[in-house]
């Protein structure tokens, strides 16, 4: 599982939609969740602000788009850490 995405590959989310095969192959990563273990099972928009190292506004613009698998409860976005951890070993996908 995944346990980081490093500042460039982060920045590179943001226009998620356009990322080249290079781009996807450096969110990707291969060693633990450790990164994730002082999170709780589900996320909100302000923990994967933090696990990403991009703007609230952001992750909820990619929430809006799709581009982050997630559920809803009323208006406010949640993510599993497991769905989130396979979407970035998919490579954010």
């Amino acid at each position: 599982m995944c346990s980081h995405i490093n500042a460039p590959a982060a920045t590179k989310l943001t226009r998620a939609t356009n990322l080249s095969v290079e781009e996807k192959s450096a969110i990707n990563c291969s060693t633990d969740s450790a990164l994730l273990e002082n999170y709780p099972p589900v996320l909100n928009s302000s923990d994967l602000s933090q696990i990403l190292g991009i703007a609230v506004p952001t992750v909820r613009q990619m929430l809006r788009l799709g581009q982050i698998p997630h559920f809803k409860i009323g208006a406010q976005y949640r993510i599993s850490k497991i769905a989130l951890l396979a979407w970035m070993d998919g490579g954010g996908t």
